[in-house]
């Protein structure tokens, strides 16, 4: 895209109150110029001096530099004009990108108001949130449009009041969990980049899903993110709230949901790429429950093993599960905290070495302990034990309580537990769910129907 080639600017991405990233990563500041325009940066007493390029684009690499601030950065072009960053701190920068569950403010959070009030103690916390006026063809090499530019978090700046605007709740959550563990004493930069009801294909440059099996659009990464890969700006991580729509196909072909797994193993590739960081931190929200079609609510579990499934092919890969923490049937669920703090966790355990287990419960093993009986064993099951809750997606509030009698009426739709037997029809039929002794160790069961000898597979939370 054309550049402002007028005089001295500075990229819209970087602004007062900001956070650069600390040593030992060397930030970067860029701006735009006139081409052959000599820039002078100084930064703690010292200057660095770059040159306009062709492009119309300068930029200045930084001293790797501890944690703290507040500095000032001090910029004069050539032909006198100059510019200023005021109060920047160097700390931890993560991008925070999806849909609308990213999305979704803290002004509408359960217990907003005691979260939103609790923002003004971490003034070190600083927040961008990228606005969505804008799409593109092309890569911009500047964002269009902003939403919110860099502030210090207090409960002005966490909240609107309205349902979808800044600040991200997942968002402020997770980076609320590292500083707070972090003891306060590394300042941490959150920059908000989503838009409801968009694509992974939104999200990458065209030719980026095409080992996928599709082409990607790119509207959205042209306008709202590769302005970032300009410098790039120096980032230690990404979260990632995204895949709701793209549930679509069928349940039984290996390609369903736009073959979601290689979709997002791809964009997570091109990200680091783009932002010279191939190593970074990317974790990813698993899906929570909500009511879709009867198609559907075999996808939406598809959906959640496709997310963790890019984990086979990447390093420093995480995901924090959203399926215990559903609204009923409202695919926004309010309690944006829990899956926060659980990405943060993650970010704990594999940027910072933090003896955390962030990993969910998973599927180990199973065995036939009796008749239309089954224990199974999980992974990752912490010295607290497991505690069992009732399904995400049968909440009080849409009176929707009886599992079994709401499965007889749609399949699936509430995600409990079943197991398939060896009868002639091969049946699945809803079983109940007990903990083991140990509570270590999960029981299901349910009355064998006419025929069965033994137990095929089972299942929980899956719907």
């Amino acid at each position: 895209s054309k550049v402002n080639m007028s005089g001295l600017s500075l990229s819209k991405t970087l602004g007062n109150h900001m956070v650069l990233e600390r040593a030992p990563a060397s930030a970067v500041v860029w701006g735009f110029a006139e081409p052959g325009m000599e820039v002078r940066t100084t930064f703690c007493t010292s200057e660095y001096i770059s040159k306009a390029g062709k492009d119309g684009i300068w930029r200045t690499k930084l001293p790797p530099t501890p944690a703290g601030g507040p500095y000032s950065i001090f910029f004069q072009a050539s032909d006198g004009r100059g510019a200023i960053l005021k109060d920047v701190m160097f700390g931890d920068v993560y991008v925070c990108g999806g849909q609308s569950n990213m999305e979704f403010s803290m002004g509408y959070n359960e217990n907003a108001r005691e979260y939103i009030r609790d923002a003004d103690n971490y003034p070190d916390i600083r927040l961008f949130t990228v606005g969505q006026r804008t799409s593109s063809r092309t890569p911009l090499s500047d964002l269009r449009t902003i939403e919110q530019p860099w502030s210090r978090a207090s409960s002005k700046t966490v909240s609107t009041g309205e349902k979808f605007s800044y600040f991200s709740a997942v968002c402020w959550f997770f980076g609320l969990r590292i500083y707070r563990s972090l003891g306060g004493e590394v300042p941490i930069g959150l920059v908000s980049i989503n838009w409801g009801g968009t694509k992974i294909q939104q999200w990458v440059p065209p030719e980026t899903t095409r080992p996928c099996g599709h082409r990607s659009t790119g509207e959205l990464w042209n306008a709202m993110v590769a302005p970032y890969t300009v410098g790039p700006m120096a980032v230690l991580g990404f979260t990632w709230y995204q895949g709701e729509a793209n549930i679509g196909g069928y349940p039984d072909l290996p390609e369903q949901n736009g073959n979601y797994t290689c979709a997002q193993t791809e964009m997570i590739r091109l990200w680091r790429e783009r932002f010279n960081v191939p190593d970074a931190f990317f974790a990813v929200s698993i899906l929570s429950t909500w009511f879709t079609s009867a198609k559907g609510n075999l996808l939406l579990p598809q959906m959640r093993d496709q997310q963790i499934a890019s984990g086979a092919f990447l390093n420093n890969f995480a995901y924090a599960s959203n399926a215990d923490y559903g609204s009923g049937k409202d695919i926004h669920p309010i309690s944006k905290q829990h899956v926060g703090a659980r990405l943060g966790n993650a970010a704990l355990a594999i940027v910072y070495g933090r003896p955390i287990n962030w990993r969910s419960p998973s599927y180990a093993s199973a065995a036939q302990t009796g008749n239309g009986e089954l224990t199974v064993q999980l992974n990752d099951v912490t010295d607290a034990g497991l505690t069992l809750k009732p399904p995400a997606n049968v909440n009080a509030n849409f009176k929707l309580k009886d599992c079994p009698a709401l499965n007889v009426r749609r399949p699936n739709t509430c995600a409990w537990a079943a197991l398939q037997f060896d009868d002639a029809r091969k049946s699945w039929v809803n079983a109940s769910v007990a903990l083991g002794v140990d509570r270590r160790t999960m029981v299901l069961t349910a009355a064998p129907p006419s025929g069965a000898k033994g137990i095929l597979a089972s299942s929980y939370g899956w719907g």
